[in-house]
């Protein structure tokens, strides 16, 4: 998975490949779940994480 932060319309992307798993004002980093929303959307998380 790859974040990036886009500075100019402060915006966090999370991807892997080409398919975009979250894009928002929060950071995946401060936010786990951002990352369990995302890993969700991939079909990785079984579990709801807290």
């Amino acid at each position: 998975m790859k974040i990036t932060h886009i500075r100019s319309i402060d915006l966090w992307q999370l991807s892997k490949g080409k398919r975009i798993l979250y894009r928002g004002k929060t950071s995946p980093w401060q936010s786990p779940k951002v990352i369990a929303a995302a890993l969700r959307r991939e079909g990785k998380l079984i579990r709801l994480v807290a």
